[in-house]
Parts: structure tokens; sequence; C-alpha cells
């Protein structure tokens, strides 16, 4: 399943997707504030993961489904 790279720094986060052998697709700067495909989804083989990132990211990202 794909990691969750909520929190992380561009450089952890490209780290553990290559390491599962996705693609990271990375936008912004800073810390992870979301992720497509989400956390726990299941991999596919040679798939794209796009990350956003934001300065304040720590504070904001939330893995939790928003009401």
């Amino acid at each position: 399943t794909v990691p969750d790279l909520g929190g992380m720094s561009a450089r952890e986060a490209v780290h553990a997707l290559i390491r599962i052998g996705l693609t990271a697709r990375m936008s912004g700067d800073g810390f992870v504030v979301s992720q497509d495909p989400p956390a726990g989804a299941p991999l596919e083989a040679g798939g794209v993961c796009r990350v956003t990132l934001d300065r304040l990211g720590v504070r904001r990202f939330s893995s939790a489904a928003q009401p």
C-alpha cells in the first residue's frame, strides 16, 4: 500500500516512494500536506504519487477524511 507521507520533508517522501517503486511528482516546498494516491491505497507498479508540499505543512496535514 501507499505509505502515509504526511509531515515528511521532500527528501524523506521521495526516498519512501522510491523504496516501494513509485515515482514522485512534487509541487511546492517544505513538508508534505497532501498526496495522491492517499495513504493506504493499493500500489500500482511503476505508478506516480503526486505530493504537495508547504512550509507550514506539518501543522495543516491530516490523513483522516474530512467531513
